[in-house]
């Protein structure tokens, strides 16, 4: 078994022209690799690469040691019936510009599962698809759990679709939200998501569910972060280990199911950057404790 790698979420809130620093700072955490977020950058427009920023992006990537790992956009919608052609456009020059920056993977969003059949349908289609195409690119898919929705039915679509280029990347922060609502045992459910897992989010919280974020959207992304922390509603992307998850069992349960992969430290760094290397130092003691590394 390889010992996993220790990741972290590119750096929130910086310029285009600060990328390559940002890599730099990462280094300078002791972080292993970084996942960077297509939307982060105007890499596609319409559908369609914009060659410049990514020859850009590209030549920063090349320069760096870090393994970059590839995050979608938010925005992508394979679940809309009106404008499928374009979402599709979108994922597959997704696909096209993470191969270009040498990015093997690509975390996508399952976000909230549809009513209406057709609209399901669509969203299999489209991935079972893609799935496809990502294998000849060389980018392995890996759908995302959410909190507002109940985990199983990440776990039910990616054993339909039986297909080794699509797997799952486990958010432990969302996992732990979504079984505090929607019913079940976080540990039970972190066994149940193993066997599938090639990928993770390791953030922290404190449980509380904010169920605003299901009923009122629009209002909820207007709750200002602090306030939200403060109050330990909902999905607050603590550093791993500063909330209530009992994360190191969590470990013990994804190394037991085989996982070598990349622990992805996925938390609000703008907010925690004095801290950033001892984030990744807790981190990595307690994966190499688990691991035996």
């Amino acid at each position: 078994m390889n010992t996993p790698l220790i990741g972290i979420n590119g750096l929130i809130k910086i310029k285009p022209e600060q990328l390559e620093a940002s890599l730099e700072a990462i280094r300078g955490f002791g972080f292993d690799c970084m996942e960077f977020n297509l939307a982060s950058i105007p890499l596609i427009a319409h559908g369609e690469p914009v060659e410049p920023y990514v020859d850009y992006v590209r030549g920063i990537f090349e320069r760096s040691p870090l393994k970059i790992t590839g995050h979608i956009g938010e925005g992508l919608d394979l679940r809309n019936l009106r404008e499928p052609a374009l979402h599709k456009s979108v994922l597959a020059a997704s696909i096209d510009v993470c191969a270009r920056l040498g990015i093997d993977r690509l975390t996508l969003h399952f976000s909230k599962a549809s009513p209406i059949l057709k609209e399901e349908e669509a969203f299999f289609e489209a991935h079972a698809e893609a799935a496809d195409y990502a294998a000849s690119r060389g980018v392995l898919l890996l759908m995302e759990n959410i909190e507002i929705e109940d985990y199983r039915k990440v776990i039910d679509m990616v054993r339909r679709m039986n297909h080794d280029n699509f797997k799952m990347t486990l958010d432990i922060g969302h996992l732990y939200l979504s079984v505090r609502y929607f019913g079940g045992d976080f540990l039970q459910a972190v066994r149940e998501c193993a066997p599938l897992v090639r990928h993770t989010h390791i953030n922290d919280n404190t449980g509380r569910f904010e169920p605003m974020r299901l009923e009122n959207f629009a209002l909820y992304k207007t709750l200002h972060m602090g306030t939200r922390t403060a109050l330990g509603s909902g999905d607050i992307h603590l550093p791993p280990l500063w909330g209530k998850i009992p994360i190191r069992e969590a470990v013990e349960i994804l190394r037991g199911a085989g996982f070598d992969g990349i622990f992805l430290c996925e938390y609000e760094n703008d907010l925690y950057m004095p801290f950033g290397e001892k984030i990744q130092q807790d981190m990595r003691r307690l994966v190499g404790e688990v691991y035996g590394g």
